[in-house]
């Protein structure tokens, strides 16, 4: 069961500095091979009005979720797609990860799951990722999203232990409002009769042409048969490939299309890779700073650990370096891009927080220590050199774990990046991505997880307890009861008055 001792103000402070990008992308033009549907929604850049959650038909305990981690404006994607979800229609949405399209999806579901009566014995969501670091995300995602609600989730993607394998059987059966799953967990669940989807009412395919890639496509027919034929299907892909539409076609009726395209990286950077293992990156970029001394470089990493680690390992060998990462103060943020512009430091080590709204129009180089997550990262790190005019270089540094984030932001932009020489000596791995292999993190190490009853803020510390609710029990609460406090299974918000989320008034009320 998912867990909902993470509030919505941790969920918050997570992903403070990896929030949904707000910026409003380029609209695509459609594919050829681009499914009919009734209706094409097109974002175009600087013409989409501000959308406010407030002004969406959704629940106030989602709301009441989405004020507390601090999220008040809609991405093109989420305004394009939340009002069709809400109606129940069928949603194909063409959007890459980092456009927020989690809470797309996520936030009408929940809503659509509170009003409806689902009876509680079943499966009414169901939800399928490629791999389990996604899926494990969308949990994350969820826990915050769905803290006020009485929906609760079981997460199918963990192990191939017994115990877990015996955690999600006994969940799947005492029924879910959603269920995260990978195909190849939830084929093991309905060949061993565990899972029934027969009264299964929403389905989400995330990020469906990765999971075509990898094989999957067989495993998708053969989920949706078990599934009724009047249920509504949401489908997002990075892309629209003929493959895509024909899978559209297959398990969608009459769908919306809702397009999101990526912006371009600017035509005059010069663009390059190297693909080597992880411990061979430092001697790359030794090669690379001894062709070009560092001036004006901005080098990327993805943890502000890593950037600690090699602002020393790059100072000790005599460069003028310094870090930029989250754990610094305000102050110390801010002495650090003073001295930066005034050309007194060489080379800024930093993570993502630097990638996005830095005006500095003199960056020669921008070298990308660990592959972005996404095309979208990509384009915001590469795009702060070549400014002004100017021409610029872009490096990406390529280990086995970032094949996966290059082969997807190659399809994504449509460009296959430049290989470049590695160092003599330095072996090259090979650049085909093991079926399975995802990024790394926590997987194959799902949590236990319990639902929280009566208390307002769950002990972290205690030991989850299987949820053995019986369908048939009198005395157990049912699905999306409501308690005399306003918020299901007890759940207070115990804050004062003047931090609670004002009620709306009229069609929508923008946050002050």
């Amino acid at each position: 069961m998912t867990d909902h001792s993470i509030t919505p103000a941790d969920q918050a402070a997570q992903t403070e500095n990896n929030a949904p990008v707000n910026e409003t992308p380029q609209t695509a033009s459609a594919p050829a091979d681009s499914v009919e549907t009734a209706e094409t929604e097109a974002v175009e850049e600087k013409k989409a009005p501000e959308v406010f959650f407030e002004d969406l038909d959704l629940s106030d305990d989602v709301l009441d979720a989405l004020y507390d981690m601090r999220f008040e404006k809609c991405t093109p994607v989420q305004a394009a797609c939340i009002p069709h979800i809400l109606e129940r229609r069928d949603v194909l949405g063409v959007a890459q990860t980092g456009t927020g399209k989690t809470a797309a999806y996520l936030l009408p579901l929940l809503t659509l799951l509170g009003r409806d009566p689902h009876p509680a014995d079943a499966v009414n969501c169901l939800v399928i990722a490629p791999t389990r670091e996604l899926a494990r995300q969308i949990d994350q995602s969820l826990q915050g999203f769905a803290y006020y609600t009485s929906v609760n989730a079981v997460a199918v993607y963990g192990g191939n232990d017994g115990i877990r394998y015996e955690q999600e059987r006994r969940s799947l059966q005492a029924g879910a409002d959603i269920v995260l799953a990978t195909p190849g967990r939830l084929i093991t669940h309905l060949q061993l009769g565990t899972l029934d989807l027969s009264r299964t009412t929403h389905l989400v395919l995330d990020e469906a042409d990765r999971m075509l890639d990898m094989g999957f496509a067989d495993d998708i027919l053969t989920i949706v048969k078990q599934m009724p034929e009047n249920r509504q299907t949401i489908l997002f892909s990075a892309t629209m490939p003929p493959k895509i539409a024909e899978l559209a076609r297959t398990v969608m009726h009459n769908p919306v299309e809702v397009e999101i395209a990526v912006s371009k990286p600017a035509e005059n950077i010069c663009q390059s890779l190297y693909v080597c293992h992880e411990p061979d990156k430092t001697i790359v970029l030794r090669k690379i700073f001894k062709d070009e001394p560092p001036q004006r470089v901005i080098l990327f990493c993805s943890s502000k650990q890593k950037v600690k680690e090699l602002t020393i390992l790059l100072q000790r060998r005599g460069l003028n370096a310094r870090a930029m990462h989250s754990d610094l103060q305000q102050s110390e943020r801010d002495e650090v891009m003073q001295l930066f512009r005034a050309q007194k430091i060489d080379l800024l080590v930093a993570t993502d927080i630097v990638a996005r709204g830095i005006d500095i129009d003199d960056i020669t180089m921008v070298i990308n220590y660990d592959a972005p997550h996404d095309a979208e990262d990509y384009v915001h790190r590469i795009g702060r050199t070549a400014r002004a005019g100017r021409r610029g270089k872009a490096i990406t540094l390529i280990g086995e774990k970032d094949l996966y984030a290059l082969a997807n932001i190659e399809r994504t932009l449509k460009i296959k990046i430049p290989r470049a020489e590695l160092p003599e000596g330095v072996r090259k791995p090979s650049e085909e991505p093991r079926k399975g292999n995802q990024p790394r993190g926590q997987q194959g190490k799902g949590r236990n997880r319990a639902r929280k009853d009566g208390n307002n803020k769950p002990n972290a510390n205690a030991r989850p307890k299987h949820n053995n609710r019986k369908p048939n029990n009198a005395s157990a609460p049912k699905r999306n009861e409501k308690t005399a406090t306003g918020k299901p299974q007890d759940k207070v918000d115990n804050r004062p008055a003047a931090k609670r989320r004002p009620q709306k008034s009229g069609n929508g009320r923008k946050p002050q």
